[in-house]
């Protein structure tokens, strides 16, 4: 037997270990990541841009958002008053003192994801144990969906105003891994902090 046989053999059982090691990065601890909400908002911000009523400038309109409901519906609703404001819509606080009631729905506001592995994906075993992933190629794409509508109705007679389509906003991300050891992202754009 070779003098260097154990040493030989000791270098490349921690080169196997080396290379069957991974990296697993969570980017925050709460329920959902920075990322998961920045795309969320982005697709609400996009869907209420898009989403456009034909009213008279010089009625008052109160924004009723009580079919608006949902994870992040804050959010979106502010997001929607003000989509309306620069429209020129004038939004009273009070119900009474409108002209008009504007009704916003929220058919969507969440996150799609798909995965593609080339390899053997993770395995989770009875108990707590998961196995990582092994996998020559994977990638991950995350995409936000907003769905909005809204309507608008005579407050004193309730005849019907202004509907509008659909509007849908969008917002995605991909991230990719190969060899288990090499990983990579493309993310939405966002600003750039300037000094």
């Amino acid at each position: 037997m070779p003098r260097n046989r154990p040493m030989i053999l000791a270098a490349l059982a921690a080169s196997a270990a080396l290379a069957a090691g991974c990296t697993d990065v969570k980017e925050s601890l709460p329920s959902r990541t920075a990322t998961e909400q920045l795309l969320i908002s982005s697709a609400a911000d996009n869907a209420a841009n898009r989403l456009r009523l034909d009213l008279s400038a010089d009625k008052r309109a109160f924004l009723d958002t009580g079919n608006f409901d949902g994870t992040d519906a804050k959010y979106a609703a502010s997001a929607i008053k003000e989509s309306l404001l620069r429209q020129g819509i004038r939004l009273v606080p009070d119900r009474a003192a409108a002209d008009t009631i504007i009704e916003i729905r929220l058919g969507a506001l969440s996150v799609n994801q798909s995965k593609t592995v080339l390899g053997i994906p993770p395995i989770t075993l009875p108990g707590t144990i998961t196995l990582p992933e092994a996998s020559v190629y994977s990638s991950t794409e995350n995409q936000a969906v907003a769905k909005f509508s809204a309507f608008a109705y005579d407050n004193r007679s309730g005849a019907l105003v202004a509907s509008t389509e659909p509007a849908y906003g969008l917002s995605g991300e991909q991230s990719y891994r190969a060899m288990t050891l090499f990983s990579w992202r493309t993310s939405p754009p966002y600003p750039e902090e300037t000094n």
